[in-house]
């Protein structure tokens, strides 16, 4: 069932085009202000501290898990993971700007290209100075890899609750003064991106790449953007001409996609064997 989920919603939002209510950012946005329009000034003084923070951030996520859990129904709990996944990994404005950049860059619009590069950095949380090719790398692993792993770790709860996590620091911060969210969101992506970069080692260039991974094991300090940039420039042994603006951005790309399919067969095998349902 899991990985059927899975292989269902990656299907359906790369063909069809999900509206906005199916994006966590229009979601979370909209229950934050619906919750808050329904607290008294009181009470909405006492979300400032960071257990509240947490409760309201999370509180659709555990509901929807605690929901699944007492149905313990397999086709309502196929249908939410489906439900649930398609909210964490729909990123149209991401895949809309990624479109757009390639065809500025074949067209030699430098102007264009720095506009939808800096799209793509503002969406990926990522400063305007990092390259492109790391930019659309990390959204490829905050929209598809990661969600991948917490749903097949924690269920509709994890997805949720790391996609709310995700919104909540690329979009709402100002809200959440209170929550450590960028330490929140190191401490989430610590196992997915060592897992990611595995994948990297597989289908990449292992002898190149083995050694940086193996460093990013012990490295607790490390931006995690940066031990899976490193990881995958590593692992993508091929020349880029300096001067082209796609070159390394698509091959590493798909690089990261070849890492999710491996995955997903690493899903299956567990699958037939009896360890995941």
């Amino acid at each position: 069932m899991i990985l059927i989920a899975l292989l269902i919603a990656f299907s359906i939002e790369r063909v069809v085009h999900l509206p906005a209510f199916w994006q966590m950012d229009f979601l979370l946005a909209r229950w934050l202000d619906w919750s808050q329009q329904k607290l008294s000034p009181g009470k909405q003084q006492q979300l400032d501290k960071p257990v509240a923070q947490a409760i309201w951030l999370l509180l659709p996520a555990l509901l929807a898990g605690l929901l699944v859990t007492l149905l313990d129904n397999s086709l309502v709990t196929f249908i939410a993971g489906i439900i649930a996944l398609l909210v964490g990994i729909s990123c149209p404005d991401a895949r809309s700007a990624y479109k757009n950049y390639l065809k500025a860059a074949n067209k030699g619009d430098h102007e264009a290209v720095a506009h939808y590069q800096q799209q793509l950095n503002l969406l990926a949380g990522s400063d305007a100075s990092r390259p492109i090719n790391q930019t659309v790398c990390w959204l490829n692993y905050q929209y598809y890899v990661a969600v991948m792993f917490f749903y097949v770790v924690f269920g509709v709860f994890g997805v949720l609750a790391y996609a709310a996590i995700r919104s909540a620091e690329l979009h709402q911060s100002a809200r959440f003064n209170s929550l450590p969210l960028q330490r929140l969101r190191w401490a989430l992506d610590f196992i997915p991106v060592r897992l990611a970069g595995l994948g990297l080692l597989i289908v990449g260039h292992f002898s190149r790449a083995l050694p940086v991974w193996l460093s990013s094991l012990t490295d607790l300090r490390c931006d995690q953007r940066d031990v899976l940039a490193a990881v995958v420039d590593k692992a993508e042994d091929m020349p880029h001409h300096p001067d082209d603006k796609t070159d390394a951005a698509g091959a590493q790309l798909k690089l990261m996609k070849r890492q999710q399919i491996v995955w997903l067969c690493v899903i299956a095998l567990m699958t037939l064997s009896g360890g995941l349902y």
